[in-house]
């Protein structure tokens, strides 16, 4: 055994008479005090302590002194130091006097002080300083250690959430001072627009694919750097699908290739089709996306090698080279996974674009009117048809009536073969004839190529030329007036027109009276006068303007 050690445990028999407990004879480093204490000499003062109860707060990896420098000391009396965990637990003793008892390396003592070195986060706690009395005397000082944050998540890592669920991540933090938790996603804001937002849980109401990322709870407490902990979501839904064109126009010998954008998760399985029927087989490494050509076999008679097939990531494409007249149709590419399915269709065809019309609506003529439009087709234009016919204005003019449209009238021009080109985009010109003076038309122009009419181009309204409506305002006036006073002169006349009529039912029992064989009628027309001239010459248009001419008429 040690001699140091022995002359130790000597002077301790020696000064406690009672000697140490059975727990310390076992084992010195579970050293138990309460087994015993010093009967106080009648005539030595009690020991008092010059320090007052402190509270000393250091952060991991510090050092602290806890002093326990005591007045009078004299007399046998050993200074007893010991510990309670902050974290509960029975009391430790530390040392008695000079003597450590806790075997601790970072611990020392000097005389009656004690110095922790290179402190961690269990140094904290209440260090007693005591003498064993009748009452003990005590001195009180707790050691708060600062440290940086941990935190963990408290859900799986991978998060995989059907759309429209809700989910909740939650985080769990350690430090001192308590950390505050923020929660942020990478490379995007929260679904609420926030870029943090603070508490130890997460709520995503009603999941759908934009909302998959990867979430971080990240824990602060300004010690050390923060922590943090990462959740990925991942939002399970069934396909959908976007097509980079509804319609692709080309023609024969051209390469041409149709595309889907295709999102699901898991990833959906796609196929494609040709007016409902599946397309001959095509080879493909989804690992690299190159297409490969089958070497022989019965595979090799329904593979068709100007067909192939490529996918990258969510764009799903197939290329068809040196298209032919066969090759026209409608495809469809279909994905499916287990959350359902869905199709998007491509019409492939050689019609021609709907025609553009870009002409300006307000005409420069009378009674014409010069239609232009533009088309798109990969074969020379044979033909085009324009429908047009007057419009519906849906409301009454300022001389009582209303125009109703008119009935479609039909222009179809077969394209001379000399003028016909081969370029892609056609520009076309056709003169309306026989039109109506300031009035407002509608009209719908389609083309044809060897494969057939082009649908319908937009409704496209324009007028003829209205420089003479600009005389409404003067002459419509005085009309109105001239014919509201005619009317007045006639209205004897045709209250004797209808007694007239009534008494027609009644013409066996009154004598038939001779009646003149003539007929009375009176007009009242008012005409616009152009500017400059004089009489009824040929400066006098009647007729042009609906709303300035009212002719009546009465038969007897």
């Amino acid at each position: 055994m040690d001699m140091a050690f022995c002359f130790k445990l000597f002077t301790l028999l020696v000064v406690t008479p009672q000697g140490l407990s059975k727990s310390y004879h076992e084992n010195p480093w579970r050293y138990e005090y309460r087994d015993y204490y010093y009967d106080q000499e009648s005539n030595v003062d009690p020991p008092t302590f010059l320090a007052r109860p402190q509270t000393f707060t250091v952060e991991v990896g510090q050092s602290v002194i806890i002093p326990c420098d005591v007045d009078n000391p004299g007399g046998k009396l050993r200074l007893i130091i010991k510990k309670v965990p902050a974290n509960g637990g029975s009391e430790k003793l530390v040392s008695v006097g000079s003597d450590k008892v806790m075997p601790d390396p970072r611990m020392t003592v000097d005389g009656s002080r004690l110095t922790i070195s290179h402190i961690r986060p269990r140094d904290a706690g209440t260090f007693i300083c005591q003498f064993d009395l009748e009452p003990p005397v005590q001195l009180r000082h707790i050691l708060d250690v600062q440290f940086a944050p941990s935190i963990k998540a408290m859900v799986p890592p991978e998060q995989h959430v059907a759309r429209g669920k809700s989910v909740t991540l939650e985080c769990k933090a350690h430090g001192n001072p308590e950390p505050i938790i923020q929660w942020s996603r990478e490379a995007s804001l929260l679904p609420s627009g926030q870029r943090n937002q603070q508490g130890h849980r997460l709520t995503l109401e009603r999941v759908d694919r934009h909302m998959e990322g990867t979430y971080l709870c990240t824990a602060d407490n300004g010690i050390g750097e923060p922590a943090s902990a990462a959740m990925s979501l991942t939002v399970e839904y069934p396909p959908e699908i976007i097509t980079q064109q509804s319609v692709v126009r080309t023609g024969e010998g051209d390469q041409v290739e149709l595309v889907c954008v295709v999102h699901g998760r898991p990833p959906p399985n796609v196929v494609w089709t040709r007016d409902g029927r599946p397309l001959p087989d095509t080879l493909m490494d989804t690992q690299l996306h190159m297409t490969q050509q089958p070497s022989s076999g019965a595979y090799a008679a329904n593979y068709d090698a100007h067909l192939s097939q490529n996918h990258v990531a969510h764009r799903h494409t197939l290329t068809i080279n040196h298209v032919t007249e066969k090759d026209f149709g409608a495809y469809v590419c279909i994905a499916e996974n287990a959350h359902g399915q869905k199709n998007a269709v491509i019409q492939m065809t050689g019609l021609p674009k709907p025609p553009h019309v870009t002409s300006s609506p307000t005409g420069g003529e009378s009674t014409r009117y010069t239609l232009t439009w533009e088309t798109e087709s990969y074969y020379p234009i044979t033909e085009f048809l324009i429908k047009y016919r007057k419009t519906h204005l849906g409301a009454w003019h300022r001389n009582g009536t209303m125009v109703i449209a008119g009935a479609w009238e039909n222009v179809s021009r077969v394209v001379d073969s000399e003028s016909a080109t081969d370029v892609r985009r056609h520009s076309m010109i056709y003169t309306l004839r026989g039109l109506e003076v300031a009035t407002d038309y509608v009209a719908v122009v389609r083309v044809r190529n060897k494969y057939g009419w082009s649908s319908e181009s937009d409704k496209f309204s324009f007028s003829t030329k209205k420089a003479m409506a600009v005389l409404q305002s003067t002459s419509g006036a005085r009309c109105q007036a001239s014919a509201s006073a005619f009317t007045l002169l006639l209205l004897p006349l045709l209250l004797t027109t209808v007694w007239e009529k009534s008494l027609a039912g009644v013409g066996d029992l009154l004598p038939a009276a001779p009646r003149p064989r003539h007929h009375t009628s009176s007009v009242l027309n008012c005409a616009t006068r152009e500017p400059g001239r004089a009489g009824a010459g040929p400066g006098v248009r009647s007729g042009v303007l609906s709303d300035e001419v009212l002719r009546l008429r009465l038969t007897r």
